[in-house]
């Protein structure tokens, strides 16, 4: 037998020491580069007592004689995590593997020993533990979060304490049980759990806001997310659930939100400040006119004069309607008017504007439109676009300082078209674009971003009140469009309003000629309650004069009173602005004696959603101060109809 290993052999490995021992232990052959640290050459280790070399005093050379011995009988022999010392007195750890080497007989000849440096296995396994540990503890010191591990079907294997700290159970409640057992019924019924392991397994990532289970029944808000995790093979092994409480998250939203409401609230407040004096100066030009009128239709009366007296009514009643006119455009700016939406041609309310901004813009402006031919018709309330128009018209005058080129152009739009216009989202497949264009100073990046606000403006206190183009935006929102508005210093400016197609909207009926017959609502017996006594004497006697019996109540006191006198009542006209009971409850009142009587209520605040739902049952309708005779009609008319 040789007495040493070969050199090659002896380099094979720089963690492996391969020895051969003769039946007593003694070295025979052997290779110890690297392992072992030795100064010593192989030659010189030949005969000496392998126990001796390697293996301290002690359980060690125990351990080896034992497997030596054991190996003599037949078998193989490991021993694992053995302190060995180098040389030099240091010690690693190693494993050492024993086999007997026999002859044809079967009689042990000598012994081969592999010993195995695990030292630096075995600082990895230590380091892995360690990480291990530091990583449990880091996970269960998570405590708002509920952190779980799933298997591939969603078997809640292992979680930390933040998950029995949420949902309240024990890990011996919920290990082994599937992580549905956190979702509500009805999210188990739809399989909502197994739908989002299917959904992770996918795209290894998916995010649920739901409401989640407790120990003891009751909810909580909660972000849930999965997190598929696999192998370097890319076998799905399982998933990381992380669960978050979002109560907290959501109160401080609502925080957000009630501090967002408490500031447009105080805009508001501040806007109704500027407007008592923004608005006073055109309101009393009107009132002005209607007291002026009167007077000089009070002094032609007196001398006898009808004709120039009917001639000043004429223009009081025209003032009157620019005034409520005013009103409603500045409630349309706080969206508190009723939406009157209408089928309107643009061809002839475009060419009836053509001739008010000739003029209105005066010689110096050359006015260019531009109407796209067959253009559908709009939905919206005609009165206002016009205004709008002209509002838009008279701002690009004051902008070119009165002299240049305004352009008005109206063509269609589909919904695709208007991409980005819109902030909210499209409603419309398609709209009607009126843009007005002036070739004017045009607005720096401030005051675009400014120019819908009210109130603001950069004309001369004296010339504007800074309530134009907010009025036209709040007209266009309003009636489900847009306004948008393209300007540059030294370009220009084009505002654009979006307005849906009419196509689809049914024109309402046109009010009816207080003129025409009355036959149908003479000798109805009418109820007539408001405060305001001008406004109810008036009332009550036009509906006199067309044949109704008209009762009057000042108050919804008074009103009960009045119903009560009588056993059989045909309309209930009635304020719902009154003191002590308002027209609200007088309807429920008087519904209660008289379960069929129609009601008609009015108001001055023109809010659209002023009728509540217990009252459309077909006998209620409703009008907005101010009204002629022709309005009260029609709506008077409907309610008699609706019992044909």
């Amino acid at each position: 037998m040789d007495r040493a290993l070969p050199t090659g052999s002896q380099r094979t490995s720089a963690t492996c020491a391969v020895f051969l021992l003769d039946p007593n232990g003694s070295v025979i052959s052997c290779s110890v580069e690297g392992v072992l640290g030795s100064a010593m050459r192989a030659e010189e280790l030949i005969g000496r007592d392998f126990l001796s070399l390697y293996i301290p005093e002690g359980d060690g050379r125990t351990l080896v004689r034992d497997a030596l011995h054991r190996v003599r009988s037949g078998g193989h022999h490991v021993i694992q995590d053995i302190q060995l010392k180098r040389r030099g007195a240091d010690t690693f750890t190693a494993h050492i593997t024993v086999d007997a080497l026999r002859t044809l007989e079967g009689e042990p000849q000598a012994f081969a020993v592999i010993i195995t440096d695990r030292s630096e296995g075995k600082g990895a396994e230590d380091r892995l533990r360690e990480t291990e540990r530091r990583f449990r503890l880091f996970v269960n010191g998570v405590s708002d979060h509920a952190i779980c591990m799933l298997d591939p079907d969603g078997v809640i294997l292992d979680w930390n304490l933040g998950a029995q700290r949420l949902t309240q159970f024990h890990a011996s409640e919920a290990s082994g049980k599937h992580y549905r057992m956190f979702f509500r019924q009805i999210e188990r019924i739809e399989e909502q759990p197994e739908r989002l392991i299917g959904r992770a397994t996918q795209s290894g990532h998916v995010e649920y806001e739901c409401e989640l289970n407790r120990r003891d029944g009751t909810l909580f808000p909660a972000c849930l997310t999965l997190e598929s995790i696999r192998d370097s093979d890319g076998r799905l092994l399982g998933f990381a659930c992380i669960i978050w409480d979002t109560t907290r998250q959501r109160v401080m939203e609502g925080r957000v939100q009630d501090a967002n409401a408490q500031a447009a609230h105080w805009q508001k407040v501040e806007a109704i400040g500027q407007l008592t004096g923004g608005i006073a100066h055109d309101f009393n030009n009107s009132l002005q006119g209607i007291i002026s009128a009167l007077e000089m239709a009070t002094i032609h009366l007196e001398c006898n004069q009808p004709k120039n007296a009917q001639h000043y009514v004429t223009m009081a009643l025209d003032a009157a309607t620019r005034a409520g006119d005013l009103t409603q455009r500045l409630l349309g700016l706080s969206r508190r008017r009723a939406q009157v939406n209408e089928d309107i041609a643009l061809g002839p309310l475009l060419d009836s504007v053509r001739e008010v901004l000739g003029r209105v813009l005066g010689d110096s402006v050359t006015l260019e439109v531009s109407v796209e031919d067959q253009l559908p018709s709009v939905a919206c309330d005609g009165n206002q676009l016009e205004s709008a128009i002209l509002n838009l018209a008279i701002n690009a005058r004051d902008a070119m300082s009165g002299k240049g080129t305004l352009r008005l152009k109206a063509c269609t739009r589909s919904s695709e078209q208007t991409r980005g216009v819109f902030a909210n989202g499209r409603t419309a497949r398609q709209y009607i674009e009126i843009s007005v264009t002036d070739n004017g100073q045009g607005m720096d990046g401030d005051t675009l971003r400014r120019a819908c606000e009210p109130f603001f403006t950069t004309k001369a206190k004296d010339r504007g009140t800074g309530l134009g183009l907010a009025m036209v935006a709040g007209f266009v929102a309003q009636h489900g469009g847009a306004m948008d508005i393209q300007s540059a210093v030294g370009s220009g400016t084009t505002v654009s309003l979006f307005l849906p197609s009419g196509e689809d909207v049914v024109a309402p009926e046109s009010p009816l000629d207080p003129g025409e017959g009355n036959s149908d609502i003479a000798g109805l017996k009418v109820l007539v309650v408001e405060n305001d006594h001008a406004v109810r004497t008036s009332i009550s006697a036009r509906l006199r004069q067309l044949g109704c019996q008209v009762h009057e109540a000042g108050d919804g006191r008074e009103a009960v009173a009045k119903l009560a006198e009588s056993p059989a009542w045909d309309l209930l006209l009635s304020d719902i602005d009154l003191p002590e009971l308002d027209g609200y409850e007088l309807a429920r009142e008087a519904r209660r004696q008289f379960p069929k009587l129609r009601v008609i209520l009015m108001t001055g605040y023109a809010d659209s959603e002023f009728v509540g739902s217990e009252f459309t049952d077909g006998n209620t309708e409703s009008l907005i101060k101010p009204f002629d005779i022709g309005a009260l009609l029609t709506k008077l008319r409907l309610l008699v109809g609706s019992d044909n």
